[in-house]
């Protein structure tokens, strides 16, 4: 009996503490079937349509190097984003900036989500986010994700 508390007291103490841990955020991996440019041009609208800013919208195409050998990809990189949330101890407002890149050799896409605050002039930016930095910071690659999906891209 003595046994089979410590163990329920147990699991209930990791469930307490995972519930108000930070998410890390891992960058998105998306596969896609469409047209590259297609996939492009309806991503910029739907960026755009969730508040970003593109820097690069005209000048998407680069030439990457891996271990491998050589890739081409559509490359899209959003300004920072002010969130609207803010780190509770400093004060300060976090801002999001979003990276996209449409692999066109192995029909890949990666969202990588960078997010932190300016302290100064020193940008402190972070691997993990509260719950609702977790959300903002997500919305954006999970509909991405969605629109490839439902869209049949």
């Amino acid at each position: 009996m003595k046994t089979q508390k410590t163990i329920f007291l147990s699991f209930f103490s990791l469930f307490i503490i995972s519930c108000g841990a930070n998410k890390i955020v891992y960058p998105t991996q998306i596969e896609y079937t469409a047209n590259p440019q297609l996939i492009l041009d309806e991503f910029i609208a739907y960026i755009e349509s969730q508040g970003y800013k593109i820097i690069n919208a005209n000048d998407t195409r680069m030439t990457l190097r891996n271990q491998n050998g050589f890739f081409t990809a559509e490359y899209l990189e959003t300004e920072w984003f002010n969130s609207g949330v803010y780190d509770e101890p400093t004060g300060k407002e976090f801002i999001i900036k979003q990276k996209v890149w449409i692999i066109l050799d192995s029909n890949q896409i990666s969202v990588k989500s960078v997010f932190g605050y300016l302290d100064g002039e020193e940008m402190v930016v972070f691997d993990s986010a509260p719950d609702e930095l977790y959300r903002v910071v997500n919305a954006l690659p999970e509909g991405l994700k969605q629109m490839v999906s439902s869209k049949a891209l």
